[in-house]
């Protein structure tokens, strides 16, 4: 007889060589023999794990890294990974059926997860003596004293019970900027997703493998509120989706009419000789540079509404979308942003120590009056 013991994550160093040799070992079992893109799914998701990159082991990643789907497919639609994940969790447990007396460690992957969990299996020094344990009942002792009415007993749950309903009452009235913001950027159930794009020599656009990654937040983020997010590389007004969402410069999307707009918010992030910069308008019209890392929304909520996260650098805008799509880290100021007519513009310094900036004002008209990108 076995204890079983599961590996933490801090753990995984030390176990390392042991578990590669456990995987390799599993592989060639019987259960897993006869398919190899199983053992390859399974090879890939515990050498992710192990070096402490599960980031990588997300449905839209696995499908481009592994099965070579396109940066855009549909998720929804292609359940390709779903099912490869479906066949490795099968052949997990009908190989732990059939698990040598000698086998130290096992795999498991659990439901609605890419993330493999490791077990070690320790020997019982005394088996019998465990199962006799097992069946040794302990009285229970009780000092006498006097009858206990019913409404004394039941007082403690009635009193539970009301602070239970006072609480639901108030969960209900003060909903959580997060969700309130949430539900209404994806109230639609598809909202256009520009993400700044790479050109090849041939001019194809694709997006870099960062780009994807700092997106991922959001990608699942869309998943639990059922909405659809379709990449785009046109940041104009799109018929099928009254939001658009882009992450990183958008100027080389932009029209002429499009940039005059967006150089007329009072937070812009410019380009310069020593790198991407926020520049602030003010209110006397003229550009101030501020200083240090930092990332940049910008809310505005004309015929389209539009969010735009971007800034001085990869990792200040990797930082904003984490943070955006955390209900604990989620800023409470922008439970007010998506009002009609209006724009918000937030800058969200990197370092610690630095203040938030945030700025909520009317939405200036355009030439053509909508207050929006063109």
């Amino acid at each position: 007889m076995s204890i079983t013991e599961e590996i933490q994550p801090a753990e995984f160093e030390r176990y390392a060589t042991q578990l590669g040799d456990e995987l390799e070992i599993v592989c060639k079992s019987s259960a897993f023999r006869t398919s190899p893109k199983s053992c390859e799914f399974l090879r890939h998701i515990v050498h992710h794990t192990l070096h402490d990159d599960t980031a990588q082991l997300k449905e839209r990643l696995i499908g481009i890294l592994l099965l070579g789907r396109e940066t855009a497919y549909d998720t929804g639609t292609d359940a390709g990974v779903r099912v490869r994940a479906n066949d490795v969790r099968k052949r997990l447990v009908a190989y732990c059926k059939t698990l040598d007396a000698d086998r130290r460690f096992l795999f498991e992957l659990p439901t609605g997860s890419y993330v493999p969990r490791f077990f070690r299996l320790i020997p019982s020094a005394d088996p019998a003596l465990e199962e006799n344990e097992q069946d040794v009942l302990l009285p229970l002792h009780l000092e006498s004293g006097p009858p206990l009415s019913l409404q004394w007993v039941a007082a403690p749950t009635l009193i539970a019970l009301f602070l239970c309903i006072v609480c639901l009452r108030w969960q209900i009235a003060e909903e959580h900027p997060f969700t309130s913001f949430w539900q209404k950027v994806f109230q639609d159930h598809q909202v256009s997703f520009y993400l700044s794009p790479l050109k090849t020599e041939r001019g194809e656009d694709l997006v870099a493998m960062r780009e994807l990654k700092a997106a991922d937040p959001l990608l699942d983020l869309a998943a639990k509120f059922d909405a659809r997010l379709l990449l785009t590389s046109n940041v104009t007004t799109n018929a099928t989706a009254s939001m658009l969402i882009s992450i990183g410069p958008i100027a080389s999307a932009l029209t002429s009419s499009s940039a005059a707009a967006i150089s007329g918010h009072r937070l812009t992030v410019e380009d310069t000789p020593n790198g991407r910069k926020i520049f602030d308008r003010g209110t006397s019209g003229s550009m101030t540079s501020l200083s240090g890392q930092a990332a940049l929304l910008t809310i505005s909520n004309g015929a389209q509404r539009s969010i735009q996260i971007d800034g001085t650098d990869a990792n200040a805008i990797e930082a904003l979308v984490k943070v955006l799509c955390e209900k604990d880290t989620f800023p409470a100021s922008l439970a007010d942003s998506l009002q009609d007519r209006t724009i918000t513009q937030v800058v969200f310094p990197v370092s610690p120590h630095a203040q938030t900036m945030i700025f909520h004002e009317p939405l200036p008209l355009t030439q053509g009056g909508e207050g929006q990108l063109r």
